[in-house]
Parts: C-alpha cells; sequence; structure tokens
C-alpha cells in the first residue's frame, strides 16, 4: 500500500513538471515555429546565445578547477566563507544580481571604466552577456568538480610527490585526469544553465538579445502567439541538450562499471 501510495505521488510530480511543456506544444501555431526558425533574427539568437554560453564556460573552467582543487585540498582561513561567495548568486534573484553588476561593471563604473580603457564595454553588448552568464552559472560548474577531488583519494598524489612529481605535476597529471567525468559534465550543466539566463543578462545586456530575452521581447511587443512558438523551440533545444547530457553521463557510468 505505502509502495502505491509513493508510486502515485511520484508520477503525479512529473506530470505537474510536464504539464506545462504539453500544453505549449498543444497550443502552439506549428507554421509560425517552422518560419521562425528560419529567419536569420532567431538564427543569430542562437549564435549569440550559444557562444557567450560557451565562452562563460570556458571561463569557469579556467578559473574554477584550481578553485574547486584548492577548496578541496588545502586548508586555510575563511575557505568556508569562501565556498559561501561561490554559492550567493544562486541564492539572490537574477534581477537583483543583473542590478548588482549594472552598478559594478556599468560605463560609470571604476571596472567599466578601466575596461573601457580598451574598448570593451558590458552594458548592451556580447560580454554582458557573458559576464552575467558566468556570475550566475559559475557555481554550478565549481560544485561539479569539487564533487570530482572529493572521490580523489589523495594519497595516488602523495605516492607521485614521492617519486619526484611537483605539486603541480601530481594535480595536472594525478589529479585531474582523475575528474575529467565531472569536468566534462559540469561544463555541459554550466553552459546548459548560462543559456536558460534572463535577468540579470535583461538588465545588464538587452542587446544584442539572447534567446530567452527575444522570448520575452516578443510577449511583449507582438503578445503570445509568437513567444509561444519561440518556447517551444527552445524547449526542443533543451530538451536534445538534456538528452545529450544523459547520454554521456550513463555511456561514462557503463564504462566505469565494466
Amino acid at each position: 500500500m505505502f509502495r502505491n501510495i509513493i508510486i502515485i505521488i511520484s508520477f503525479a510530480f512529473v506530470f505537474a513538471i510536464l504539464l506545462p511543456f504539453l500544453t505549449v506544444f498543444l497550443n502552439v501555431d506549428y507554421q509560425l515555429l517552422i518560419e521562425i526558425s528560419k529567419t536569420p533574427e532567431f538564427l543569430n539568437t542562437v549564435k549569440i546565445t550559444f557562444s557567450a554560453a560557451i565562452l562563460a564556460t570556458l571561463i569557469a573552467v579556467i578559473f574554477g578547477i584550481p578553485f574547486a582543487y584548492g577548496i578541496i585540498r588545502f586548508d586555510f582561513p575563511f575557505k568556508a566563507i569562501l565556498e559561501a561567495i561561490i554559492d550567493i548568486p544562486q541564492t539572490i534573484p537574477h534581477t537583483a544580481a543583473g542590478i548588482a553588476l549594472l552598478m559594478t561593471l556599468g560605463r560609470n563604473s571604476f571596472i567599466g571604466k578601466s575596461f573601457g580603457l580598451f574598448g570593451i564595454s558590458f552594458v548592451h553588448t556580447f560580454w554582458g552577456i557573458v559576464a552575467a552568464m558566468s556570475f550566475l552559472s559559475f557555481s554550478v560548474f565549481v560544485n561539479s568538480v569539487k564533487d570530482g577531488f572529493k572521490k580523489v583519494d589523495i594519497r595516488y598524489e602523495k605516492v607521485a610527490r614521492s617519486l619526484g612529481a611537483t605539486p603541480f605535476k601530481s594535480f595536472v597529471f594525478i589529479a585531474l585526469p582523475m575528474v575529467k567525468h565531472e569536468i566534462i559534465t559540469g561544463s555541459l550543466l554550466m553552459w546548459a544553465r548560462s543559456i536558460s539566463e534572463f535577468g540579470a543578462v535583461a538588465i545588464l545586456a538587452y542587446y544584442p538579445m539572447t534567446l530567452s530575452v527575444l522570448t520575452y521581447d516578443k510577449f511583449q511587443g507582438y503578445g503570445l502567439k509568437q513567444a509561444l512558438a519561440l518556447t517551444a523551440l527552445i524547449f526542443i533545444m533543451s530538451m536534445i541538450i538534456f538528452v545529450f547530457i544523459r547520454i554521456v553521463q550513463n555511456f561514462w557510468k557503463y564504462t566505469e562499471s565494466r
């Protein structure tokens, strides 16, 4: 009896999640969906969104891997505070994060003026999109890599050092290869998370438009019909990304179990 109740609750919960998706696909104008998918505006927006998400992910890889390794392997003052700070962007409304980024990176701010000397602006530019995505999705990557380093037995690195390897070499050739799955999974998750970002991007860099901003713009300017078609397209792309991530994860589990 208890088992059946749990199963019913689980199916009801899953159905509640699927219902909005089903509603979109049952009400969308598929002819309009096809037309929009071929427009230069949509294709350019996809290019901008995906490119910005890729660049934000690369930034996370460069800075996130050393950070995650340091947090797991070393003890130092205020380590717990640093870990908490990384997660703060996930706990605040993204519009508030956008306001904070605008004040920090705006044209009249110290950072904004400094980058302006090199011709780089963050307000209503591609770089602003990258900054917003990086700020809000960085912890997704870091937490994934941290989990990987936690599983790596430090004795492997100690053995390498006892054989003459420097700390840097033991990190690069021992620890890093052992968390490659977490690095790739974290990168994919951050990339997917960055693509969906709206609030901070809309405030800091409304133009050039990302997919989420374009959907909102169409809804405000042209009503539900066009926004619904764009939403369906985004759902389709999101599902493809989700399936790809699951295939990669399941493939690794299969190869590791053999």
